[in-house]
């Protein structure tokens, strides 16, 4: 069940990388600068959530602070997904990674 469960939030992630991708092509700015932006906003985002919010984690924040850093990213992408004319999707996404949440805490 565990496996399951790590499995949506790995999906989760790849939504948050996706939605920054997203932003980056919508930009009214050359092509050139949208990829460069895409890659490193992607980057940016999936070194910082290797570094804090991983199973497999470098720097420890605790509990709490784990759970405001991934409520941050989470929020923050659901805005940009409004932002782009997706609020079903970023609705979406917010209740997923709740219930997903939840499920990691409850789960063994």
């Amino acid at each position: 069940m565990k496996a399951i469960a790590l499995s949506i939030r790995f999906a989760l992630e790849l939504c948050i990388l996706a939605s920054l991708a997203a932003l980056a092509a919508h930009l009214a700015v050359p092509i050139m600068a949208q990829v460069l932006l895409g890659f490193g906003l992607c980057a940016a985002v999936a070194i910082f959530w290797g570094k804090f919010l991983s199973p497999k984690r470098r720097y420890e924040v605790g509990p709490a602070g784990r759970l405001v850093l991934e409520a941050g990213i989470f929020l923050i992408t659901a805005s940009i997904l409004n932002h782009l004319g997706w609020p079903t999707l970023a609705i979406a996404l917010v209740v997923v990674a709740a219930a997903n949440r939840i499920a990691l805490a409850l789960i063994p």
